[in-house]
């Protein structure tokens, strides 16, 4: 459950090399980007995502080991597709998914000040109970009220982060 104050105990913000990923909005990008862009070179992430190109070969290397992308050419330049990522966390009573949609919220901190300040408030664990209120929003099941009611935050608050995700869940 998302709080005023971020628990940063809950399952996605533990930490743990798995969840490198989550917490750098920048490899999340990058791994966002390869996901919609199958057979993607390091040069076409560096020219869109405007990256220094040191960096995205250290990220893409990262995910490659992680097992989240991989090489789908065996020429030059090499090529890389990202892999579905369905990850099941459970701690306590708590259950969260690591989904290509959660990563793609992750990654939109760098260029969404709204997404970047709501997890800076509620912590990763709370952007995925977001974007589950998020999934309902875009289909017209729940309304930013009923997510503010339910989740203790602001009418406000919780419409400008459905509308931020928003677009993560309608992809």
């Amino acid at each position: 459950m998302a709080t005023r104050e971020a628990n940063w105990d809950t399952p996605l913000d533990t930490g743990g090399e798995v969840f490198a990923l989550l917490g750098n909005p920048r490899k999340a990008w990058i791994y966002t980007y390869i996901d919609h862009h199958p057979a993607t070179t390091i040069q076409d992430v560096v020219g869109t995502l405007d990256l220094p190109q040191r960096t995205v070969y250290e990220y893409v290397g990262d995910l490659e080991a992680a097992g989240f992308v991989e090489q789908s050419n065996d020429g030059r330049p090499a090529e890389y597709t990202a892999h579905e990522i369905d990850l099941q966390l459970v701690a306590g009573d708590a259950e969260r998914r690591i989904t290509p949609e959660l990563v793609e919220a992750i990654a939109r901190r760098m260029r969404d000040d709204d997404v970047d300040t709501y997890i800076d408030r509620h912590g990763l664990d709370g952007l995925a109970v977001a974007l589950d209120y998020a999934r309902e929003y875009a289909d017209g099941s729940v309304t930013h009220r009923i997510m503010a009611r339910e989740q203790e935050l602001s009418p406000l608050e919780a419409g400008v982060i459905l509308d931020a995700l928003r677009p993560v869940v309608e992809d």
